[in-house]
């Protein structure tokens, strides 16, 4: 729970940071910033930190305790790229614009305004 919930919290706040930069510019960014951040830590309630779940681990199995946190936080972040198109695009080197026009296209967004936005994006690129 707590490396699948972090990693969801982290993908979240880092989309809405990226939306409210495309959208709006700085400003965006911070009120992006804002609103991903509260809603991971909603997300993270349950969430117990590395920090603490060492501290109540005895010190001989500490080591043991890390390398199973890094192969799980490995699986988890490989599957969750894996397991989302958008996201899949940004890693491979797609560009926030080629991200937002594949949501267009795929009718992820489906607003008014993120037509506007493609019909844009398409005369720029």
């Amino acid at each position: 729970v707590t490396i699948s919930t972090s990693t969801k919290a982290g993908i979240v706040a880092g989309l809405a940071v990226m939306g409210g930069t495309l959208i709006a510019g700085p400003i965006g960014t911070a009120v992006g910033g804002a609103v991903g951040t509260a809603v991971a830590v909603s997300m993270s309630k349950n969430v117990v930190g590395l920090n603490q779940l060492l501290n109540d681990t005895p010190k001989e199995k500490r080591r043991e305790i890390i390398t199973l946190f890094s192969e799980a936080f490995r699986e988890e972040f490989t599957e969750t790229i894996n397991g989302n198109p958008e996201l899949k695009l940004l890693m491979r080197g797609g560009t926030p614009i080629s991200v937002v026009r594949y949501m267009v296209e795929k009718d992820i967004i489906q607003d008014e305004n993120a037509k506007k936005l493609d019909g844009i994006l398409t005369r720029i690129s």
